[in-house]
């Protein structure tokens, strides 16, 4: 039997998921998202220097508790296969921009009628083939794509320009806005104009039947609660937060702290040498 989506039946129920998104050599991290209660674990290849293995080893560590591990990537569709015969239950891809790039996902992402994903049931995705239990690879291969989740990054000018071609596409779960790689695309205009083409891309994904993803705290710069409820309001249903962005900010606020107290009780604040 094929391993259920959480994530993918939680968003087609009209429910709201929360990921974390990590880098290589991060496995505890995804261990303490899911004993925490994250749905997904967003692993960014994309960004980071992962090879094969460390994808691997990072859905490794999702199954553990069930979380639904989605490989960020570029668009490589011999990367898109390989990472899910090795067990991701998705896909989220960079720079989409036409839909020739989301016929391509698709045609590595997804076995026929869908797509022409290769045929390889001896794997991680399978169980090692034991999760056939004799279904046919056929049922199997219609099970594996109803519960494997399709995300577009749209990031460029020239995806906003394709929007419609892009979101014709049903078998499309989530959209994923990049609003800082939007504006580059753009030539850095003024923040009104990039704000526009974002909720362009939002209001057109949402109106599409598409759930709309944002990084936490990147979406305006803020990650107030008010700006929650907003994002909600406009239509988002995915949020993804980074443990270093956590550190980042609460690293510092303890270092602020510790050096005031240090400073109270008279004692010196020596340099770092």
């Amino acid at each position: 039997m094929v391993k259920k989506n959480r994530t993918k039946a939680k968003l087609k129920a009209g429910g709201v998921a929360y990921g974390i998104t990590v880098g290589p050599g991060e496995l505890t991290l995804v261990e303490l998202g899911g004993a925490l209660g994250y749905d997904y674990v967003m692993i960014d290849w994309e960004h980071y220097l992962f090879n094969a293995r460390d994808v691997e080893d990072v859905i490794r560590a999702a199954d553990i508790y069930g979380m639904t591990s989605l490989v960020r990537m570029q668009l490589n569709p011999e990367h898109i296969a390989h990472v899910l015969s090795a067990g991701a239950q998705g896909v989220l891809v960079a720079r989409v921009n036409s839909a020739a790039d989301v016929r391509t996902i698709l045609d590595a992402a997804k076995f026929h009628p869908e797509g022409k994903r290769t045929i390889f049931f001896n794997g991680r995705a399978t169980n090692y083939r034991l999760d056939l239990a004799g279904a046919s690879e056929r049922e199997f291969s219609v099970d594996l794509n109803r519960e494997t989740l399709i995300g577009c990054i749209i990031e460029e000018i020239s995806g906003v320009q394709n929007l419609a071609e892009i979101l014709a596409f049903p078998e499309i779960d989530m959209i994923h806005l990049g609003p800082a790689d939007l504006a580059h695309s753009m030539g850095w205009p003024a923040k009104e104009k990039v704000d526009a083409a974002s909720e362009q891309i939002v209001a057109a994904a949402v109106k599409a039947g598409k759930a709309m993803s944002t990084t936490w705290g990147a979406r305006k710069g803020t990650s107030e609660a008010s700006d929650m409820t907003d994002a909600l309001a406009q239509g988002y249903r995915m949020f993804v937060v980074s443990p270093r962005a956590y550190f980042r900010a609460g690293g510092a606020e303890f270092l602020r702290y510790a050096k005031h107290a240090a400073q109270s009780h008279g004692l010196p604040i020596l340099p770092n040498t």
